[in-house]
């Protein structure tokens, strides 16, 4: 800090870096006070102070005005000081002066650590005046790049009203009035209101306009216009070109018009209304990156063109309304200094729009019109709507807890509301709605914890609420709500795979795949399950495709009206199977562990339970059925229904009841080791008995009972019918000389045992029991009972057929 003071003569005054106090005193002085927060006293005489970028802020008490008018005195001429401005920037076009109170402030838009302090001045005194006659040309500020001194600004007098201003391409400051000033027309004009109400009008050419304190009018007119509202509420108005308006603190109005605009109302917490007007515009409602937010309910219209329209680290209810074009809407925060807590509305309008909504805890609505338009809101906790509207949309949400609206409407759109972003899955706890609307839409709730609703609707669509998994052991994301999926029209896929929820899976009209499965290995490639859930799958009208493979949970199948296949393959828990209306259906539950319900439709089913552990229903229904529980384990009930029907129970090793019900019916239980009832029914049945000691009944009509060996058991025949009934028995499986057809008279004996070497059927009419003898009385064979029949039959050779 130092105490410069000069002489009475014409002094060169240079000071320090710190906040030094110079005087000049008498004396045409120059005086340098450099950087710090300098006062400075140029005495009596024409001084010059030179200011330089960054030099901080000086304050003069003793400045030199020129003065009102074009004449001033030679007294004032006399002390007229003047400031040399150096530096980028210090130009008149950004001068910015203001009175506050007695003293005049000396600024520059856009230039930081630069200000003088003109102690005790008023405004209107401050000029620059060419020569005049006999008198030089004088001036109180001399800016950057300037060699000679020029009249690059007026100031208006305090009282003044003037409607236009006279210079063209110059700088002019209006007074406190309410003011009403046209510019020029083809003139780049600099117009500062100042204080008051003013309405300023720049007609044509590139005209700067401030507004100042007041609420002010500004027009840019023809040109590509800069309009500043700074404080109160303004109303700009950009006109024709290429505007940039500036809204500053209060409730302004800003209407681009046509061209490419800028709208800016940043850091206001105003109730802004920013209107693009025709033309590629940006609109900013802007807080800052750095936590400062913005708390006014903001309207920003785009109008038509390709506009960007952002009100990020806002609090505030806004409305954003892209307009025609392609546009791209955003309210957004980040993680590390605010969030968007209003209840914001982003209209995309006709056009391919882009609307964003990232850490936001409001309940938002964004409506992307007619267009193909891309939605993305993330790290969200209000409950948000998603409209599509007409064209392929992408509506998609990440990380969010709320309970989420997504309608993609017309197109083919994609709605994802997946708990995942990046490498972070699992993170949707929210019960969310997507809604496809026509077209052939995707639908996905993958990795989500809710409960959601997902709805196709007309079209081809593709519905997941599946989890994921991988790597032997490895990492997996299992969803976990209870998800209903509804596929509508169409040819539609549903999906749940590796879920834990109980979901309802409903197919609708059309061709569908429904499934909820899922599996992986582990490390010593043994299957573990991951399909926890007990789930509804509806096929409805259509030829469908309904699985819950792999799947630990009770599930319902119904395969509704149409031919579909239903697959429960390796499944753990109680699945029930309903084939439903159609005319072939395919029930499907081969290797599983659970105690599974089947029900075919009205005319052909198909059903599989091979190598099934569980005890199992299985019903056929009216028509002709076809039953297949191969090297089964559990102990199994197969009913036919009307219809003929037929029964594999081949390898298998549980007890079986097997009920052929109404038609003609074929049982075969070769190599089937469980005691086995196999019941024909109505009709003219094929019952085949297997390994084990097995029951069978024929029922009405005229039924064949099949044995393929003399050593598998000894079946119980309940109802032979002697009259007509045949015993069919293979010759290479019983063997003794046995030949194809009709049983000779000879090779059948009535009593306990043969008698001659020729017979090898013995039926004991008092006990029932059928016998066969490989070689006769010849002794080197002992008979053995394979079957029981009732006591008292007339037998005779022509009850048998060899075949």
């Amino acid at each position: 800090m130092a105490n410069i003071i000069g002489t009475i003569s014409n002094d060169t005054l240079l000071g320090t870096s710190s906040a030094d106090t110079i005087n000049g005193k008498a004396g045409n002085d120059i005086i340098t006070a450099k950087l710090g927060n300098d006062t400075l006293t140029g005495g009596g005489g024409n001084d010059k102070f030179v200011y330089n970028l960054g030099d901080g802020i000086d304050t003069i008490t003793d400045f030199g005005g020129v003065g009102k008018g074009t004449n001033p005195t030679p007294g004032v001429i006399a002390e007229v000081d003047t400031i040399k401005f150096q530096g980028s920037g210090l130009t008149a076009r950004n001068l910015l002066l203001t009175q506050n109170g007695t003293n005049l402030e000396i600024t520059f838009e856009g230039v930081n650590d630069t200000k003088i302090v003109l102690n005790n001045f008023k405004l209107e005194d401050l000029d620059n005046l060419k020569a005049s006659g006999t008198r030089p040309a004088i001036a109180n500020i001399i800016f950057d790049g300037q060699t000679s001194i020029i009249d690059s600004f007026n100031v208006l007098d305090a009282n003044s009203t003037e409607t236009t201003i006279g210079i063209k391409n110059t700088v002019t400051f209006l007074n406190d009035l309410a003011n009403n000033i046209i510019g020029l027309n083809n003139s780049d004009d600099v117009i500062n209101g100042q204080g008051g109400n003013d309405k300023i009008d720049g007609l044509s050419g590139n005209d700067l306009l401030r507004g100042g304190t007041g609420n002010d009018t500004l027009i840019g007119g023809l040109g590509d216009d800069t309009l500043i509202g700074n404080a109160d509420n303004d109303s700009l108005v950009g006109g024709a070109g290429n505007d940039s308006l500036v809204g500053g603190a209060g409730n302004d109005t800003l209407n681009g018009g046509s061209g490419n605009d800028f709208l800016n109302v940043d850091s206001s917490s105003g109730n802004n209304l920013l209107d693009g007007g025709n033309g590629n515009d940006t609109l900013s409602a802007l807080g800052d990156y750095y936590g400062e937010v913005v708390s006014g309910n903001n309207t920003l219209k785009g109008g038509a063109g390709n506009d960007f329209l952002i009100a990020d680290y806002s609090t505030g209810n806004n409305l954003l309304d892209g307009g025609d074009g392609n546009d791209e809407l955003s309210v957004s925060g980040d993680y590390y200094s605010a969030v968007v807590s209003g209840n914001n509305t982003l209209k995309g309008g006709i056009g391919d729009d882009t609307l964003k909504a990232i850490f936001v805890t409001g309940d938002n609505l964004l409506d992307g019109g007619a267009g193909n338009d891309y939605f993305w809101l993330n790290i969200a906790d209000g409950n948000n709507t998603l409209i599509g509207g007409a064209g392929n949309d992408t509506l998609r949400t990440g990380i969010n807890t709320g309970n989420n609206l997504l309608s993609g409407g017309d197109g083919n759109d994609s709605l994802t509301a997946s708990g995942v972003e990046g490498y972070r899955f699992d993170n949707n706890s929210g019960n969310n709605t997507l809604n496809g609307g026509l077209g052939d839409d995707t639908l996905k709730v993958d990795y989500s914890r809710g409960a959601n609703l997902l709805n196709g609707d007309d079209g081809n669509d593709y519905l997941s609420g599946s989890g994921y998994t991988y790597g032997y052991g490895g990492a997996y994301y299992i969803t976990t709500g209870n998800n209903t999926l509804n596929g509508g029209s169409g040819k539609d896929t549903l999906n749940v795979d590796y879920s834990e929820g109980d979901n309802l899976l409903n197919g609708g009209d059309g061709d569908d795949y429904l499934t909820a499965s899922g599996y992986e290995f582990d490390e010593d490639y043994e299957v573990y399950y991951q399909t926890l859930g007990d789930n509804t799958l509806n096929g409805g009208v259509g030829n469908d495709t309904l699985s819950v493979d792999y799947s630990q949970g009770s599930n319902l199948l119904n395969g509704g009206a149409g031919d579909d296949a239903l697959y429960g393959v390796y499944s753990t828990g109680d699945n029930f199977l309903n084939g439903g209306d159609g005319f072939y259906n395919l029930l499907y539950v081969a290797y599983s562990s659970g105690n599974n319900t089947l029900a075919g439709g009205a005319s052909y089913n198909d059903f599989v339970i091979d190598y099934s552990t569980g005890n199992n229903l299985v019903s056929g229904s009216n028509g002709i059925d076809y039953f297949s529980a191969i090297a089964c384990f559990g102990n199994n009930t197969l009913n036919g229904g009307a219809g003929n029907d037929y029964f594999d129970i081949s390898y298998s090793s549980g007890n079986n009841l097997v009920n052929g019900g109404d038609g003609n019916d074929i049982f075969n239980t070769f190599g089937a080791t469980g005691k086995n009832t196999l019941n024909g029914g109505n009709g003219d049945d094929i019952l085949t008995g297997g390994s084990g000691d097995d029951s069978l009944t024929g029922g009405a009509g005229i039924d064949t009972f099949a044995f393929n060996s003399f050593n598998q058991g000894i079946d119980r025949i309940s109802d032979f019918n002697a009259t007509n009934e045949i015993i069919q028995v293979s010759a290479v499986g019983f063997g003794g000389g046995l030949s194809a057809g009709v049983l000779q008279t000879s090779q059948l004996r009535i009593g306990t045992s043969a008698n001659t070497s020729t017979q090898r059927f013995i039926y004991n009419s008092t006990t029932g029991a059928l016998f066969f003898d490989q070689d006769g009385n010849a002794g080197g064979f002992a008979q053995v009972e394979f079957a029981r029949l009732s006591a008292g039959l007339s037998l005779t050779n022509e009850n048998f057929v060899v075949v």
